[in-house]
């Protein structure tokens, strides 16, 4: 006995039909799997802040001491506002002819809205003897090796007019800046050497939550 099978569609139909069933598919578990990639991504992001050395020297060590952080509580609550402030975006998927489907994720953190809102805190912020806001996060991320206290200079030591607890500015022909191990621009600092660490991870989390749903 023999069988004929005739196809009716096209490969093309064929193939678009089962592109869209894929894609979906895809979309639906990556809708899905969302909120928890989020979440993942914004633990491990938490770990990667705190693995910085600029972390343990925000929290006992120079720049506690330069910056004149007067208690630890205050680092915390900038890496908790750091790590609130990142964002995983779905990018729209789509099929390419036959190239296959695409898609991906957007991961964002500390916008210039969020960083404006952040820094201008009290906990990004000490104050000198004289009333003024001294905004040492910003300097840690953006001011990289530039002057910032004109003529002063560290001197370390206890005092009772040192807030840390650890050293004092004092009158110099120097001027002081970020300790250059320390430094950070737009581009190199502090938190994105902590995301640019994770970054295998980061993605090891898309994939693995997305798995779980198709």
């Amino acid at each position: 006995m023999k069988f004929k099978l005739n196809l009716l569609d096209s490969n093309d139909s064929i193939y678009k039909a089962i592109t869209e069933d894929i894609k979906n598919k895809i979309d639906s578990a990556v809708n899905k799997a969302i909120p928890n990639i989020s979440l993942e991504i914004k633990n491990r992001v938490s770990v990667a802040l705190r693995d910085q050395p600029e972390y343990t020297s925000l929290m006992t060590g120079k720049l506690k001491a330069e910056f004149g952080i007067p208690d630890s509580s205050r680092v915390e609550s900038v890496i908790e506002g750091l790590v609130n402030s990142l964002n995983v975006e779905k990018q729209k998927t789509a099929i390419r002819s036959r190239s296959g489907i695409f898609g991906g994720f957007i991961l964002t953190m500390i916008k210039s809205d969020d960083f404006n809102g952040l820094i201008n805190t009290d906990i990004a912020s000490v104050s000198d003897e004289k009333g003024y806001s001294l905004p040492w996060l910003k300097w840690l991320l953006l001011e990289g090796s530039n002057s910032i206290v004109k003529n002063y200079s560290v001197q370390y030591g206890s005092s009772t007019y040192s807030r840390s607890g650890l050293a004092i500015m004092v009158p110099s022909e120097s001027s002081w800046s970020v300790p250059p191990e320390f430094s950070g621009t737009e581009s190199d600092n502090w938190t994105t050497r902590a995301i640019n660490s994770v970054e295998q991870d980061v993605y090891a989390i898309i994939q693995n939550n997305i798995e779980k749903y198709l």
